[in-house]
């Protein structure tokens, strides 16, 4: 009696891997392959000093702010550059524990809010705002955690939008976020606009989203 011949076997779907190099991987694996790179001679070693990146190269897989991070992030065409576009009160509140106060005082964008501020206003008001900005991971020695803006819902009595020009505007979305508390930037926003990305969490009663930038 013949026997039958199985079928060869078949290969697991692949996970949702998003992050690069070179093929799509898991955050981790993405920012070792960096660090390895970094290190290797002719890394691209931004803004570095001979002998390697200063400081502690590779900080936020040391950290662990992978596991923390990899939820909110974004895959980009660009190596090395990881947007978010909604940071939310859980992933802000765990960064607040994990950076230094140092870092949370002085890193910001240009003459935007620094990282501290906005994280705080994250975890107080999480169906106010949210935070916009991106990670650069270890691949160049400008290693860090960026705020350029932010999502901001300001209740019914601010309107950012209408009759009045863009000065009035800008100077009404100051006010509502110093209101909910991010108080420290050198300049007002660059853009106000109607945020046109996914939905977030929470009613509509108290408004739509506005997305506030800083370039």
């Amino acid at each position: 009696m013949p026997v039958a011949t199985p079928p060869p076997p078949t290969s697991p779907a692949p996970g949702p891997a998003r992050f690069v190099p070179p093929d799509l991987v898991d955050l981790r694996t993405a920012w070792t392959r960096e660090r390895e790179l970094a290190a290797a001679a002719g890394g691209p070693h931004h803004g570095g000093r001979a002998g390697g990146c200063p400081g502690r190269h590779g900080w936020l897989l040391d950290d662990g702010l992978d596991v923390l991070l990899e939820p909110v992030l974004a895959g980009s065409t660009t190596p090395g550059f990881y947007p978010f576009a909604a940071l939310d009160e859980r992933t802000a509140a765990g960064l607040l524990e994990r950076l230094d106060e140092a870092e949370l005082a002085t890193e910001r964008q240009n003459l935007g809010p620094t990282l501290g501020t906005v994280l705080r206003a994250v975890v107080r008001y999480p169906d106010r705002v949210r935070a916009q900005g991106y990670v650069v991971g270890p691949l160049r020695c400008d290693e860090r955690i960026t705020v350029t803006g932010v999502l901001l819902r300001p209740g019914r009595g601010v309107r950012l939008e209408g009759p009045h020009g863009p000065g009035g505007e800008r100077a009404d979305v100051v006010r509502a976020l110093a209101a909910l508390g991010v108080d420290d930037m050198h300049a007002p926003p660059d853009e106000v606009a109607p945020w046109r990305g996914r939905r977030l969490d929470g009613g509509t009663d108290d408004g739509p989203w506005f997305r506030v930038w800083w370039d």
